[in-house]
């Protein structure tokens, strides 16, 4: 039986090339191109033997915290060095150049010993030659059992064929159907099939001839609903909670969406087909449960250098005595409103966001801090409206120049509230008019708009 190993390599023109090398001497090989969410790929795939890269950030300190992960890598994790294997290292050490050495280590350490014949029936090539429907109508002719490795601008991936069907592939962090379509549009880089025994996972169902002709209609299709979606470099964001909605793709993107997303990130995102996730994205939009972000509004300048100056000024005068740190202005709103709020923040150049932990109660949080010049800052605190925690709101408001209320959300126990803390209440409406709360532009103008009110400017 083939031994498992996960090799991890950011340089994917190495990575191709060793995987290819491993193959072709018997060993299944799962591939990884950096360390993040190695755990949770490592439980997934369950390797014999893990091999880690020098060129993996910390990789030694990577390698070492595999092995205190007993139960995932059962202690074995090899350290592929450019250099001479060192001894006294914590972790295992060879030579990532000695394929041979790297096979008897792998297999020493699985307790098997290695084969005794190794098929050397590879082949490899350019993309921009041989397209991958090519490769796959190609392979299916001859009934190819092994491993078609793909290295492409965008990441690497694998598709898995026995007796010329495809099986299984992965392309990133996709899988099965959706990393073969995914692939199936890549014209450039570079390709290397290794002839292996059959893989043991089986997700693809269907025939080769099948799957080409179905991923060159969704290519078309794809493409045909991005063209009239026409989003170019803007960015998505919820406008309304996941919640009231009988479409589970939908649900889906409206829970990532309370993040902005731009589409690439969104199809990657969701784990449904792309054609699909276009089609329930173009419902939504249409909806008015997803907004556009211009790309001009990635990051925006709170003021200019000349209104900063004047901005701090103000903000400096409203500092509470009795309360340590700068001013600090409330801003209250439904939970889900507030946290695309949040979202916008990040995008405003003077913006510092906090990094306290994001609690699941709706509680009041720093949500960030405004650089207005050298020596003056303006605290934003959230305050989520939930009538249930109105106890809690003078947490927030105690000390504050303002509070700030979007769509005059907690009515009179919110006008109350401010009443006993002695904090004067704004509404986000009265000063701007109607207002996007995704749009940093729009969250820089009411910043400016509520210290101009606070002040009597």
């Amino acid at each position: 039986m083939s031994r498992k190993v996960l090799l991890v390599e950011p340089d994917l023109d190495a990575l191709a090339s060793l995987a290819s090398r491993l193959r072709s001497r018997g060993l299944t090989v799962a591939l990884a191109d950096s360390a993040d969410g190695l755990t949770e790929r490592t439980r997934s795939i369950k390797p014999d033997v893990i091999l880690l890269s020098h060129r993996v950030p910390d990789a030694a300190t990577v390698a070492g915290h595999l092995e205190v992960e007993s139960e995932i890598s059962r202690g074995r994790c090899l350290l592929l060095v450019d250099g001479e294997p060192t001894a006294d290292s914590s972790v295992l050490q060879v030579r990532a150049s000695d394929v041979e050495a790297v096979v008897k280590r792998v297999y020493a350490l699985s307790s098997r010993p290695p084969p005794t014949q190794v098929t050397r029936d590879d082949f490899r090539g350019d993309l921009r030659k041989l397209g991958v429907a090519d490769l796959l109508q190609l392979l299916a002719m001859n009934r190819r059992t092994g491993t078609l490795t793909l290295t492409v601008p965008s990441g690497a991936g694998e598709v898995r064929l026995v007796d010329g069907d495809v099986v299984d592939a992965v392309f990133r962090r996709l899988e099965a159907e959706k990393a073969l379509y995914r692939l199936l549009r890549e014209s450039q880089g570079a390709f290397a099939f290794t002839s292996g025994p059959a893989a043991s996972v089986r997700r693809i169902t269907l025939s080769s001839n099948a799957l080409l002709m179905e991923g060159m209609r969704l290519i078309d299709e794809v493409q045909r609903r991005r063209q009239d979606l026409a989003l170019d470099d803007d960015a998505l964001v919820a406008t309304s909670p996941p919640g009231g909605i009988g479409d589970e793709v939908g649900r889906r993107l409206l829970q990532t969406l309370l993040a902005p997303h731009t589409l690439d990130e969104l199809l990657d995102a969701v784990a449904a087909p792309d054609h699909v996730i276009l089609e329930s994205l173009a419902g939504l939009l249409e909806a008015g449960r997803v907004r556009r972000l211009p790309k001009g509004a990635v990051r925006v300048a709170l003021a200019d250098s000349e209104q900063l100056a004047i901005l701090g000024a103000l903000a400096n005068r409203l500092r509470s005595r009795g309360y340590v740190g700068p001013a600090r202005i409330v801003l209250a709103a439904d939970p889900n409103r507030l946290t695309a709020l949040s979202h916008a923040l990040r995008r405003i150049a003077q913006a510092i966001p906090s990094d306290e932990p994001h609690e699941t109660l709706p509680l009041p949080r720093r949500l960030a801090t405004i650089r207005l010049g050298d020596s003056a800052e303006l605290d934003l605190v959230g305050l989520p409206v939930v009538d249930a925690l109105s106890p809690l709101w003078g947490l927030a408001l105690g000390g504050s120049a303002a509070a700030v209320r979007i769509a005059a959300c907690g009515g009179r126990m919110m006008e109350e509230a401010c009443s006993v803390a002695g904090v004067a209440l704004l509404d986000a409406e009265a000063l701007l008019g109607d207002l996007d709360e995704t749009d940093p532009t729009q969250i820089s103008a009411l910043v400016r708009a509520t210290l101009d009110a606070v002040s009597g400017g």
